[in-house]
């Protein structure tokens, strides 16, 4: 199947944010960080950089425990920032109050838009912290190859060690199946995911795989244990153009100091 390319338009806007955190209360805090306070300076830095967004898509982990309060303090400050809002499901949320917060709108499976194709896959298990992607989601994958159209994946957890290893044994489990069902097909130009709260980049069979910082902490890079990072929150931006090429940058919250809890050992 065959989607047309139109031509002579500007790029599509399309901004991931992630591992939101919220608790159930506003103010509540992660290792120190008050996680609301967090993702509105976000969204500041994104509303100032992007007054026109296409897609913004929330990549999962959008509450500290699943609380329907925290979905419902989201949905409210997401609503209108964008054409149209995604939300994944992450391995501290709860699917369902998601859905029942939201609706269909907001969860879709895959989404077209001027040419290019977006995928949105849940790796979240019930009660796993790692990763993996059913046959349902697998199936949803393989409909997408489908199409001769640029395309873009977005899912929680990610496909490839990001070389900390505590991270790394929370990686998608089926990877292998994954790779295997977009083999050789070129027009897959990338896979984005959260939960690893860093950036990261790689090219893995010719595909990108991209992890994008959390709006709250951050974890250090190249760590073997928990460790966290005194970088600040971010999301990530990215431009789709109308002849398949995409660019894609990293940006943090700039001029804040935010507290966090550095002999933190872990958390839930």
């Amino acid at each position: 199947m065959k989607l047309p390319v139109q031509s002579n338009k500007a790029p599509l806007c399309v901004v991931q944010i992630s591992d939101c955190h919220l608790g159930a209360d506003s103010g509540d805090c992660l290792l120190g960080m008050d996680t609301d306070h967090s993702l509105e300076a976000v969204l500041q830095s994104v509303a100032a950089d992007c007054p026109e967004i296409d897609i913004l898509v929330a990549s999962g982990d959008l509450a500290a425990h699943g609380d329907a309060s925290a979905y419902q303090r989201l949905a409210a400050r997401l609503k209108g920032m964008a054409k149209q809002v995604v939300w994944l499901p992450g391995n501290h949320d709860s699917s369902s109050l998601m859905q029942s917060v939201v609706g269909d709108q907001w969860m879709p499976s895959r989404l077209m838009l001027d040419g290019w194709q977006l995928v949105f896959l849940n790796s979240a298990v019930p009660d796993q912290v790692g990763g993996f992607l059913a046959n349902d989601q697998l199936a949803i994958l393989a409909e997408a190859g489908q199409f001769d159209c640029p395309t873009l994946v977005f899912v929680h957890h990610h496909l490839r060690p990001v070389a900390c290893a505590w991270l790394d044994e929370q990686q998608i489990a089926n990877a292998d199946a994954v790779f295997a069902t977009i083999a050789n097909k070129d027009q897959f130009k990338a896979i984005i995911c959260g939960h690893v709260h860093q950036q990261s980049e790689q090219v893995f069979q010719n595909i990108g795989l991209l992890t994008t910082p959390s709006t709250c902490v951050q974890f250090a890079p190249n760590s073997d244990d928990f460790a966290l990072d005194d970088r600040n929150p971010g999301y990530r931006r990215f431009w789709l153009g109308d002849k398949g090429e995409f660019q894609t940058r990293v940006s943090r919250v700039k001029g804040v100091i935010f507290a966090v809890d550095n002999l933190a050992r872990g958390y839930e």
